[in-house]
């Protein structure tokens, strides 16, 4: 029977980011408003909010955010829940190697960078993070060629393109205004793609607990 429940631990992502969404979703409620884009505004904003603003500490009208506590537990969530998305994502391949390994160790590396993000240093660790996952991702495309879910290999790089346009136009503000909205799309094809990565996991332990007997 444990050995049977243990084989749904490709599933904790997608709990932990159902877990992250609602403690989130709380959070926000008490978030007092304003952002880059409007400063003077009331309440959160799915347009013009950035989810981390919520972990800011003042909101840009200089009042105090009653909501940066739980804000910081939903982050803690979501980082954890990504960095164990990162231990399981090599497991879609049917083989190990020198890159499966390194998806892994720096894909889990850029989600412990990630963790620092409710910080004054947020957007260096914004720019670090970015970084660090790329080279995570690097080697995971090279072994994604021989993968042979199609749709799987698209939503990867839908994934990947999202993330790269929201990285430059954070670096670069060309289009800063429409970010917050971008990002926000940007994290619901990320959910699809870690809920896809763990169900392809999960079948794979099962075909191996059955084929075990």
């Amino acid at each position: 029977m444990i050995k049977k429940f243990s084989i749904y631990y490709p599933l904790i992502p997608a709990v932990g980011l159902c877990l992250f969404v609602l403690v989130f979703t709380i959070a926000a409620l008490d978030y007092p408003g304003g952002s880059e884009n409007i400063p003077e505004d009331i309440g959160y904003s799915f347009f013009h909010n950035f989810l981390c603003d919520v972990m800011n500490p003042v909101n840009e009208m200089g009042t105090v955010n009653p909501a940066r506590p739980l804000a910081t537990v939903a982050h803690f969530i979501l980082s954890a829940s990504m960095i164990m998305f990162f231990f399981i994502l090599p497991q879609v391949f049917d083989h190990r190697n020198l890159n499966t390994q390194l998806v892994r160790f720096v894909g889990m590396l850029s989600m412990t960078v990630f963790a620092f993000m409710f910080t004054s240093v947020h957007d260096q660790i914004v720019t670090a993070t970015g970084v660090i996952g790329t080279f995570a991702l690097i080697p995971f495309f090279m072994e994604l060629r021989t993968h042979t879910d199609r749709f799987f290999k698209t939503l990867s790089i839908v994934c990947f393109a999202l993330s790269i346009i929201v990285f430059l136009i954070f670096e670069t503000k060309i289009g800063f205004f429409y970010l917050p909205f971008i990002q926000k799309i940007t994290f619901l094809f990320d959910a699809w793609w870690v809920i896809m990565v763990g169900m392809i996991v999960l079948k794979k332990e099962k075909a191996s607990l059955v084929k075990a007997g």
